[in-house]
């Protein structure tokens, strides 16, 4: 073999090793693109309920939202040692929540129609490459009602796994596709609970009556069936009921009731009569916890300042 036909030959073998390992995306980032598109098992006829999504909030202690995780051994396309996403963690969970959630019929909208609202905590997410690789997620979602706040369905979802990459190693794409199957499975139990609660609380807008199931791999925090309203309905509270109305200094802080998500301040909900553990959360801040009691009828309100 001449030697232009050897450089040839090398050239070639290289370009054909870069485009299967999934190496053309520039720079060192794993890139995690989340098709928009209606996956081909998606369901094609989509049901009345109209859902808007919240932004995830990435509860890691992490020092950048794109870092996932470490590699020990070599993963082709990518240098040193911090594994980093092109996209920030909660919103990729996010969207693979809209995603799945919307291949199974809710129907997702950005504006004041909605009838339910979705968001969650990114507690865990991480892909490490050594000699196994190791991947860990935990996300916890919250589906209120937009109404009147009112949690719906609450729950956190786990998934692990290790794999043996072969004698190959990984590529980029290789560690984008491992991280890709987790979020579905994440976001595949999150979705087959909360659609389970909604079928059982509103039978009619699915055309089935449907019971409130056990999904493997789901802790369900909070299960509330409730009628929907329309936001633009006044909403009146019964009488065994009474309003929550949280605010703080500073502002978006995440409030979890009896250990629920519920949102972030500032936040008002309908609560049944009774006591009530409050956490509150905010990164660079110290935790801080309140017991209140909510009254029939009446308006409860509490103002929290939080020390750095």
């Amino acid at each position: 073999m001449s030697k232009s036909q050897w450089l040839f030959s090398s050239v070639l073998l290289v370009a054909m090793l870069s485009g299967c390992a999934g190496t053309k995306e520039p720079g060192n980032a794993i890139y995690m693109r989340m098709d928009d598109a209606a996956s081909p098992n998606a369901r094609q006829q989509k049901y009345p309920v109209l859902v808007r999504l919240a932004a995830y909030e990435d509860a890691r202690n992490v020092s950048d939202p794109h870092l996932v995780g470490t590699a020990t051994t070599r993963v082709l396309g990518m240098t040193g040692r911090d594994i980093m996403l092109d996209s920030e963690v909660a919103k990729l969970v996010g969207a693979a929540m809209k995603k799945r959630l919307s291949d199974d019929g809710l129907q997702f909208v950005e504006d004041d129609k909605a009838q339910f609202q979705l968001g969650g905590v990114v507690k865990a997410l991480s892909v490490d490459i050594k000699e196994r690789d190791y991947l860990n997620i935990v996300v916890e979602s919250t589906l209120t009602e937009t109404a009147s706040g009112r949690v719906i369905w609450s729950g956190v979802v786990a998934e692990k796994k290790e794999r043996y990459a072969g004698v190959m190693g990984n590529s980029k794409g290789d560690v984008a596709a491992f991280l890709k199957n987790g979020l579905k499975t994440i976001s595949h139990k999150t979705s087959e609970s909360i659609l389970s609660v909604l079928m059982a609380t509103r039978p009619e807008l699915f055309g089935v009556a449907g019971v409130a199931k056990v999904v493997p791999g789901v802790t369900v925090y909070a299960n509330t069936p409730v009628p929907v309203v329309a936001p633009s309905a006044f909403v009146k509270p019964d009488a065994a009921t009474g309003k929550l109305a949280l605010t703080s200094e500073p502002a978006n802080v995440k409030v979890y009731v009896d250990d629920v998500y519920y949102g972030l301040t500032p936040l008002e909900a309908d609560m049944p009569a009774g006591i009530y553990q409050l956490r509150f959360e905010l990164d660079g801040y110290a935790k801080s916890s309140e017991k209140v009691s909510v009254r029939r009828g009446d308006r409860t309100e509490l103002k929290i300042k939080l020390k750095q």
